[in-house]
């Protein structure tokens, strides 16, 4: 399943800027997922977050923003594989929308 998805924040400035649409892909139970992949998975209290994954260890992902700012791994620790519902294929060029 594609999923069409618009940046909030700016947690993942530059590769992404608040406003931009990106593509993802649905990912099953983690599988083909890898460090430096951006990835979508949800926060009790929050809703969907879109991360870049710094590392997999035992099943437990690694996610960060590229800001120092970012609310991440960094301040909610390690998030399941399993948790990870899209990967992002690539931004949608800003003059289509």
């Amino acid at each position: 399943m594609i999923k069409l998805f618009r940046i909030v924040g700016d947690s993942l400035y530059p590769l992404y800027k608040e406003g931009d649409l990106v593509v993802g892909i649905r990912v099953k139970f983690g599988l083909h997922v890898k460090p430096k992949d951006i990835v979508t998975f949800t926060r009790k209290g929050v809703g969907v977050m879109i991360k870049q994954v710094r590392s997999i260890e035992n099943s437990q992902v690694f996610v960060v923003g590229t800001t120092p700012h970012s609310v991440d791994s960094r301040v909610f620790g390690t998030i399941p594989l399993e948790e990870i519902s899209y990967k992002i294929l690539f931004r949608v060029p800003k003059f289509s929308y």
